[in-house]
């Protein structure tokens, strides 16, 4: 997977997250109970989650890149990724 399409599942993920997040927040305004209020911090962690993966993403595109191709090399020479990477894989 190349960095692109790992970016722009990442803003997918975190778009249907932030979704899920504000369905329970409506849920929390409309029924405040313990339940709906564990499920609004779920979402949240969840969101975070994502955000800071697409974060972690976007600080080291150059370092993704350079994995990407080391791969794609290493696959093509002995049909395995490369053992070695400086981001992890994701």
């Amino acid at each position: 997977m190349t960095d692109w399409d790992l970016m722009t599942e990442y803003i997918h993920n975190a778009m249907y997250e932030l979704d899920k997040a504000h369905a329970a927040t409506r849920q929390v305004r409309e029924h405040a109970t313990p339940k709906s209020i564990d499920n609004f911090l779920a979402q949240v962690q969840e969101l975070t989650e994502n955000l800071t993966n697409l974060e972690t993403v976007l600080n080291h595109q150059e370092a993704f890149a350079i994995d990407e191709f080391a791969d794609w090399l290493s696959k093509a020479f002995t049909g395995k990724p490369s053992e070695y990477r400086r981001t992890p894989r994701m």
